[in-house]
């Protein structure tokens, strides 16, 4: 039987990429067979509208940063993931869910080994101090620590700078770090950027029959940005121990 992946999108706070970084995952593995994605703040839906109606994914909007009543969510999403058990689930975590979801991230892993998956945490970095602390607590920690060291990814969202300009490169402890790293490329034209979240339907899709109101270097500009984020995304797709 096949192995059973789940995809967590974390990061820093809002504005570092974790949906570009999930639905360059999502396209990805789509390109391979059907996903599961789950949506982790049903007030900014943004990935789940932009796949609903697709019947190659299975849709979970399910709030995963309810301040106070964190192991409720974590239950929520362990009795769905119990319920549906897709071969392959992302997981679009909102801005802030690490630090509610620390405590209970444990039981994220327990379920996850209960039905045969392994995880994979993807963590899209901000430059300075304060998102490198927030990583390194994810590693000893919090969410990434329940995740076995190989499939751990740190993310550089290219917007941002080169890697050698965020804090976390010359950190002491990316020095032990034994996971990935990868650079989610950037996508350089606003337009562009503002006509693709705007637009539901795959990414693949639009970047070959765009919607109206595209012109064709839109959609050009896309397929660029597209290929260059699913060759960032595919060497950390199916990683082994």
């Amino acid at each position: 039987m096949a192995q059973k992946y789940i995809y967590i999108s974390d990061g820093d706070k809002g504005g570092v990429g974790k949906s570009f970084c999930s639905a360059a995952v999502a396209e990805a593995l789509l390109e391979r067979g059907k996903i599961a994605l789950v949506e982790g703040d049903d007030s900014q839906p943004d990935l789940a509208l932009r796949y609903q109606g697709d019947p190659d994914v299975l849709l979970g909007v399910l709030p995963l940063n309810e301040s106070g009543a964190a192991n409720r969510a974590v239950s929520k999403f362990a009795g769905w993931l119990e319920t549906h058990q897709p071969d392959r689930v992302v997981i679009n975590l909102p801005a802030g869910a690490a630090k509610t979801l620390a405590p209970h991230a444990d039981l994220i892993r327990m379920s996850a080994d209960e039905f045969g998956y392994k995880l994979v945490g993807l963590y899209a970095l901000g430059k300075g101090d304060t998102p490198t602390a927030g990583l390194v607590k994810s590693l000893e920690s919090g969410l990434l620590a329940q995740v076995d060291e190989p499939r751990r990814v740190v993310v550089y969202p290219a917007f941002q700078g080169d890697p050698h300009d965020f804090v976390w490169f010359d950190h002491p402890a990316r020095k032990t770090f034994s996971g990935r790293e990868i650079i989610m490329p950037f996508l350089d034209n606003r337009d562009v950027v503002r006509k693709m979240l705007t637009t539901p339907g795959r990414l693949t899709h639009l970047a070959k029959t765009p919607a109206e109101g595209w012109m064709v270097v839109d959609k050009f500009n896309l397929a660029r940005w597209l290929k260059a984020a699913i060759a960032a995304v595919e060497p950390i797709l199916n990683i082994e121990d």
